[in-house]
């Protein structure tokens, strides 16, 4: 598991197996939850394919990009 990134099991907020958290910096690199600006969720099955993706902002919210 990388950096900034989250698996979740029996989360099934949609359709899928699994949920994956990724988090990215303002460059939209992986970050720490911590550090990081974005957010990405996707609901997963478990052969790996994208169930339902969604996008926002997190964390540092003064540092949104513009």
């Amino acid at each position: 598991m990388m950096i900034g990134s989250v698996k979740l099991f029996n989360s099934r907020q949609s359709r899928g197996d699994y949920t994956e958290i990724n988090y990215y910096d303002e460059l939209d690199q992986p970050a720490d939850p911590e550090e990081a600006v974005r957010i990405r969720i996707r609901e997963m099955l478990s052969n790996g394919t994208v169930v339902k993706e969604t996008w926002g902002f997190c964390g540092k919210a003064g540092k949104r990009p513009a």
